[in-house]
């Protein structure tokens, strides 16, 4: 929580603004091998009306964004429609986390343990977020560049 406190634009945001994001208890990265599937910041802005508090490099890249009217995260990449992320800043870390969990087998040369991972990942965050394992939101892509060993290290194959 530190580093978000720590980001241009902290001192900006309503004190609600501020709770709300310190309480989602963001991870600073989600990193796969070599790639960068959500950094956070660089700084927080807005953007077409919604809160820009991270970003990505790898997978689908743009910048993460909080929804400041129905409080869902969705990615901004340039093309619209913003692609659909979490229904909350919360399930959005607690989803960051559970594939960081799975780094290890997401990463590995095994394509069982790639299927496993996917298939984890669409249980786990459908329970918690339906919405975010529709067809062509984020999670549910992701899932499937998981299964396709998108993110293992290339070391290993």
């Amino acid at each position: 929580m530190s580093s978000l406190m720590e980001l241009d634009g902290w001192e900006s945001l309503s004190p609600a603004l501020r709770e709300q994001l310190a309480s989602a208890d963001l991870p600073e990265s989600l990193r796969l091998d070599e790639y960068d599937l959500f950094l956070l910041g660089p700084d927080l802005i807005y953007r077409d009306g919604m809160l820009r508090f991270g970003y990505a490099t790898a997978g689908l890249k743009g910048e993460f964004c909080l929804d400041l009217d129905t409080g869902a995260v969705f990615l901004i990449d340039g093309n619209p429609p913003p692609t659909f992320v979490n229904s909350s800043l919360g399930l959005f870390a607690r989803s960051l986390r559970l594939v960081a969990g799975l780094a290890p087998a997401i990463v590995g040369g095994d394509p069982d343990r790639w299927e496993d991972a996917k298939n984890e990942v669409r249980q786990v965050i459908e329970e918690w977020d339906a919405p975010a394992m529709i067809e062509e939101n984020y999670w549910e892509f992701l899932s499937w560049e998981i299964q396709a060993g998108n993110y293992a290290d290339q070391s290993d194959l």
